[in-house]
């Protein structure tokens, strides 16, 4: 092992694998420790019949799912919450007292900061402010990762986790506007909607558009494209066939994982960082 550790922190199975899964690859194949925490359960949305038949419930298919993908991913461990999914902005699953968004924000960020004390990683990613795509799911674990990632060399703070530790660097997922342009002219051009996209059409691509950050970090991940493919359709119940591209064209596209850098900061006119571990400190 290099001794280089890193921790991912999102929401619901599928977000490491359509999110950051060729990212996850090249660093698990220089043996890098990859770790995972997942918010949410997953268990919301509309899931075919065939996908339920096999498993029982959503919850049980989107737990097997994720299983699928942290092996083909190869994380060293996976942290799974628990928390029911809240689903998207303005879904009556938003009042579930048992969801992700209604859970004490205090308690889920010890929760984190245990686990950043356990794992000590040198680099932690998440959501960026507006989660990717607006998920109030996302947004959550945006802000309880990143104050878990502030206060995690406190003693003072959540000393029932023992083992204070600070991360070095602090990463956002973005994604380019070349390629959310790119996602936008191909729907538009098989005939989806891009305000309407994803199995459950409550993707909206132009507000991501508008919303995202400019990348400081691009990661080179051409050659784990393949590996991003297979994570991914292991999450077959979130795939919709009709919004998949071309492999020579997927190739192009997850050339690079673009990430934004919130800690340390970046000034501008800085140059592209190629590397989340360029400047840490073993």
């Amino acid at each position: 092992m290099s001794g280089k550790r890193l921790l991912i922190s999102l929401a619901h199975p599928d977000d490491e694998s359509f999110g950051l899964g060729g990212l996850i690859g090249k660093y698990v194949a220089q043996g890098i420790e990859v770790d995972y925490i997942c918010g949410t359960k997953g268990d919301r949305g509309t899931i075919a019949d065939e996908h339920l038949q096999k498993y029982g419930s959503v919850e049980a298919v989107r737990d097997a799912e994720l299983n699928c993908a942290s092996k083909v991913l190869g994380f060293r461990q996976v942290y799974k919450l628990g928390y029911s999914d809240s689903g998207m902005r303005g879904s009556p699953f938003n009042d579930d007292p048992h969801c992700l968004i209604q859970a004490d924000e205090q308690a889920v960020t010890g929760q984190i900061v245990g686990i950043m004390r356990e794992t000590q990683p040198q680099v932690v990613i998440t959501f960026d402010p507006f989660g990717g795509y607006g998920h109030p799911d996302h947004i959550y674990m945006h802000h309880a990762t990143t104050r878990a990632f502030h206060v995690a060399s406190d003693p003072a703070q959540y000393p029932e986790f023992p083992g204070v530790y600070q991360p070095q660097k602090l990463y956002y997922m973005v994604l380019s506007r070349r390629q959310l342009r790119f996602f936008i002219l191909l729907m538009r051009l098989r005939g989806v909607d891009p305000r309407k996209a994803g199995v459950n059409q409550d993707l909206d691509y132009v507000e991501i558009l508008d919303n995202t950050l400019l990348p400081t970090t691009k990661i080179d991940v051409h050659a784990y494209s393949d590996l991003w493919q297979a994570a991914s359709l292991c999450h077959a119940s979130q795939v919709n066939p009709r919004t998949g591209i071309p492999r020579f064209l997927r190739r192009i596209v997850t050339r690079r994982q673009s990430l934004y850098r919130a800690f340390p900061a970046v000034f501008n006119g800085a140059k592209l960082e190629r590397d989340i571990f360029e400047g840490v400190r073993f």
